[in-house]
């Protein structure tokens, strides 16, 4: 998945520059069957490589960063991997059970989740939460993916970083959910087990290639391909927007927390 995707993004990048394979080969001197094999996902593209494309295809900053993260898989690689994947799906769905997804995380309650949830060190607090800002840049494109936030009650009532932080991030919440792609459903705390006990998961559904789901850990990222996989996860998605609370009325309970007393 991860050669198959840079392939796609340096193909789009050559193509965006207005080159042919000849002509990148003039250029960099990688042969055009090598640069056809790189851009089709069929040949593991070496870091040296990548760097040198890029250069000439006028890729900087963050960009140029995260490709080259997939290439090493090295340090921020699961972050430049979830950035690349969110940024070519059309339609994302982020289970959490303990947090607020990371996609509608405050600032503050970002750098509150990584030092008290994640036990981040303090001096890597900084570049975590920019990762992950920004991952969240992917909801301010121009046509952003349609996003679906499924959240458990416990969540939103677990005072990360402490009641002025939380109150800040329900408030946000609140605003983020009357945005047109994006659509938050809560559920409650309920007297009976339902899927979502089991864990937190992003499905990324793409427009050529199917859906993916990432699971996440501590220090692991874990990318489900297997068709048969994916569906039991299809098939959760379902469970949890029937046990969920409208988009109306988990709106209504998000501002209801934000108003609660200290």
């Amino acid at each position: 998945m991860v050669i198959e995707l840079l392939g796609e993004e340096l193909r789009g990048h050559r193509e965006g520059a207005g080159l042919s394979l000849a002509e990148v080969t003039v250029r960099t001197g990688i042969s055009t069957s090598k640069l056809s094999r790189m851009e089709n996902g069929r040949k593991p593209q070496k870091s040296g490589d990548v760097d040198l494309l890029l250069k000439v295809y006028g890729v900087h900053g963050s960009r140029r960063d995260d490709l080259l993260a997939l290439v090493d898989g090295m340090g921020g690689a699961q972050s430049a991997t979830l950035r690349v994947l969110e940024s070519k799906a059309t339609m994302l769905v982020d289970y959490e059970q303990a947090i607020v997804p990371a996609l509608l995380q405050t600032v503050p309650y970002a750098q509150a989740a990584l030092r008290e949830v994640s036990m981040i060190d303090e001096s890597c607090v900084e570049e975590q939460y920019t990762h992950r800002l920004r991952r969240q840049a992917v909801l301010r494109r121009a046509q952003p993916p349609r996003f679906f936030a499924i959240v458990a009650e416990s969540a939103l009532r677990a005072a990360v970083g402490g009641r002025d932080v939380m109150r800040g991030q329900l408030r946000y919440l609140g605003e983020a959910g009357r945005k047109p792609n994006v659509t938050i459903r809560v559920v409650p705390d309920l007297p009976h087990g339902h899927p979502g006990l089991g864990g937190p998961f992003q499905r990324l559904q793409f427009r050529e290639r199917g859906a993916v789901v990432v699971l996440e850990n501590r220090t692991s990222t874990v990318i489900v391909e297997d068709l048969a996989e994916v569906k039991i996860y299809d098939r959760i998605v379902v469970e949890l927007l029937s046990v969920a609370l409208s988009e109306e009325d988990s709106l209504a309970m998000i501002e209801s927390l934000t108003m609660a007393p200290a």
